[in-house]
């Protein structure tokens, strides 16, 4: 108990240091979805990417204003709109790039990366659900089932055939299944009676709970209608 104490006190005065601090102490303000990036991940990223991560994450990237901050230039204006161009402007902040479509633009360039591969994988030859077997695996007593790279399979390979429609260039349509207002980016479906409709958001790292949530009722509504 008298452990636990003195540890909470040191952590509380942590957080009272952190809090005075403008830009190391950030991170007390945030209300973000956390991201765990594991060993694995780390060990197959570049270094210039870890890097990059990280000082985005504590903003000591080369924006205007950081550079006006660190003396190394007198204007932190935005060239465009002529705010303080801070990192959080120049990514979704900037009223100029909004009204000139930049983000629209950079939207649209990666879901045309998502949308590319989906397509590559949806053209893929699978074999026929209806007439494949699951095949039994025995496993001695006391020891655990191995999971194999065929048994795990991916998002498509519950059904032998997809359809997909990307919201690029024009409006998406939605499939003609069920009535929504909703605009998801990417739509995936199949009429393998074993498949449900998939729907799927841009952001699929981050905001993947966030997506989770606001197509549950529309992903409950399409398997309604089978």
């Amino acid at each position: 108990m008298v452990l636990q104490e003195v540890r909470k006190g040191e952590e509380d005065q942590r957080r009272s240091k952190s809090v005075q601090l403008g830009q190391q102490g950030a991170w007390t303000k945030w209300d973000l979805p956390s991201r765990k990036v594991t060993w694995a991940e780390l060990w197959r990223l570049e270094p210039i990417r870890i890097s990059f991560m990280l000082r985005s994450v504590c903003d000591t990237l080369t924006s205007p204003s950081n550079l006006c901050r660190w003396g190394l230039t007198e204007n932190p204006s935005c060239k465009l709109c002529g705010g303080t161009a801070t990192l959080a402007h120049i990514l979704s902040g900037c009223k100029t790039a909004l009204q000139q479509a930049r983000y629209g633009w950079r939207h649209d360039k990666v879901l045309q990366t998502h949308a590319d591969i989906l397509e590559t994988e949806r053209r893929k030859k699978r074999p026929d659900l209806k007439h494949e077997k699951p095949a039994i695996q025995f496993v001695k007593a006391g020891e655990k089932a191995q999971t194999t790279a065929s048994s795990q399979g991916g998002l498509l390979s519950g059904a032998s055939t997809w359809e997909m429609r990307v919201d690029l260039n024009k409006r998406l349509v939605f499939p003609d299944v069920v009535h929504t207002n909703l605009r998801p980016d990417i739509v995936l479906w199949s009429d393998h009676p074993d498949r449900t409709d998939s729907t799927m958001g841009g952001r699929l790292c981050e905001a993947h709970e966030r997506k989770m949530s606001k197509y549950q009722e529309l992903l409950e509504l399409c398997r309604a209608k089978n």
